[in-house]
């Protein structure tokens, strides 16, 4: 940290005195910026305008700052991460030791903390200005993974042992608090991007993550209590990583990572986490069903939310009992069944009226009145009312609370409603709104496919519309994808 006479100045912006009672090591404007990367689209994990501008200046004692303040991560735990001691971090932060100034140990630290090598290009070009890429290059996995493109069972299986292309380092031979606190970091930054930006720019990130602990969980010497902690997070990492997969349009992945997730959970008799994978694999067997036309997906995920209902017997929260409310009411109108549909939805709203409980689970915060309209307006539409479909929607959009990619999902599926009612004029002015954003600042496949049918409608009139899509599926779903990449899926589950 930069210094005026005894006073200590924020190595961001440079300007900002420090309190000596401040824990962190930015003032609190930047400490918000490095964290919601205001001002860019984050094109990596912990991409934000404040580290490029110190990249690019060479201060690599503010890059050191901005890096452990965005991860929420003490010196003393960086430092366990790094391999460094607690002191050594102090001395880099204060400018009193040269060790990440060196070439080598600067790239070191960058593959320990997963910082693609795309993302130093302000350090080497003296530049923050310069445009990264957000494909799966920046994310410096390689042509193994790319957009839209799925796993085969052995490309997974090297991926989900750490192992794919080399590009996953060697286990430490140590795993202490600060390896788990770290990967609790990125976790939780990976769901706070996705409800941004999308699955497509994510995936390859969340992989490589859950690869690198899985590697830790399987290679790694760790106490008892550590190792537990580890199992965990690998498991959350898994769930995330499919999940971001699932909106990238890549199922075959989603799936085999749901069924590693689920194995992680179960040894660590984590019914929460149990749910969570259970709810999220009933919602994809769904929307398989979609796909297939095939009755028998939306009867395994009923089996699947059945499974959910067994983890959560015991468990109080209102919010996990309505999430499996809901991922019922789904299998239901797939089904066609709208006498269970409607029970299911029921259920739903009268758990959410028992209000919140000190047991919610952060992720479950999507689960509102707001959600259950749109299942509503999901069902309705399955169940042949796209009119009232189109009506639920829009209570939908005017919750103002939901996450922008929420907002613009909800803002596409009523375009294809309005499609297949058929309007299309109305549809394609909706999907107008919708698509100008879609493969730059917002990358789901799930939003690109839910216009699919108003593309497939649209006429000589509608030029507009169809080059903006056009472009969009070129860069999110390219054409070696196939119709695996057509995944018209809804809800919101992160």
């Amino acid at each position: 940290m930069e210094r005026q006479g005894d006073e200590q100045v924020c190595p961001a912006c440079r300007t900002t005195r420090l309190s000596r009672y401040n824990p962190n090591p930015l003032c609190g404007v930047c400490l918000a910026n490095v964290r919601d990367g205001a001002g860019i689209v984050p094109v990596w994990l912990w991409d934000s305008g404040p580290l490029r501008q110190a990249l690019a200046r060479a201060d690599m004692a503010a890059v050191l700052a901005i890096l452990r303040a965005a991860a929420g991560m003490s010196q003393l735990e960086f430092g366990q991460l790094l391999g460094w001691s607690q002191s050594v971090v102090t001395k880099i932060e204060r400018r009193k030791r040269d060790t990440f100034h060196d070439v080598r140990e600067i790239l070191r630290v960058a593959d320990l903390l997963e910082v693609p090598r795309q993302a130093l290009l302000p350090l080497i070009l003296g530049r923050p200005d310069i445009e990264l890429e957000s494909d799966e290059d920046a994310a410096s996995w390689g042509d193994a993974v790319q957009p839209g493109r799925e796993l085969d069972r052995r490309q997974f299986a090297v991926m989900a042992s750490g192992l794919a292309l080399g590009a996953v380092l060697p286990a430490p031979k140590r795993v202490d608090r600060g390896h788990v606190r770290y990967l609790r970091a990125c976790l939780e930054q990976l769901q706070d991007q996705d409800r941004i930006i999308g699955g497509a720019s994510l995936r390859a990130q969340a992989l490589r993550l859950f690869g690198r602990a899985r590697a830790m969980l399987d290679e790694s010497d760790y106490t008892e209590q550590v190792g537990r902690e580890l199992l965990v997070v690998t498991a959350d990492l898994g769930v995330v990583a499919a999940w971001l997969a699932y909106d990238s349009g890549d199922q075959a992945t989603a799936r085999a990572l749901y069924g590693e997730a689920e194995l992680m959970a179960g040894s660590a008799a984590d019914n929460e986490l149990l749910v969570h994978v259970y709810a999220n694999m009933a919602q994809q067997a769904t929307h398989l069903a979609r796909i297939t036309e095939r009755r028998g997906r939306a009867r395994e995920a009923l089996r699947f939310a059945d499974r959910a209902a067994d983890a959560a017997r015991h468990l109080p929260s209102p919010a996990l009992h309505a999430l499996i409310a809901l991922r019922q009411a789904g299998a239901h109108a797939q089904l066609g069944d709208a006498v269970a549909f409607r029970a299911s939805i029921g259920q739903a709203r009268r758990e959410i009226d028992r209000g919140q409980h000190e047991t919610d689970q952060n992720w479950t915060g999507f689960v509102t009145h707001s959600e259950i309209t749109a299942y509503e307006a999901m069902g309705a539409f399955q169940l042949g009312r796209p009119d009232t479909a189109a009506g639920l929607y829009q209570m939908v959009l005017e919750d103002c609370r939901r996450s922008p990619r929420d907002q613009v999902y909800f803002r596409a599926r009523p375009a294809a409603t309005l499609c297949a009612a058929g309007d299309r004029q109305g549809a394609v002015t909706e999907g107008l709104a919708v698509v100008g954003d879609l493969g730059s600042k917002l990358t789901s496949v799930r939003v690109l496919n839910e216009l699919r049918p108003v593309r497939q409608a649209a006429g000589a009139s509608a030029e507009e519309f169809c080059e903006r899509f056009d472009a969009a599926v070129r860069i999110l779903a390219p054409p070696s994808t196939g119709r695996a990449g057509h995944v018209p899926v809804g809800g919101s589950v992160t």
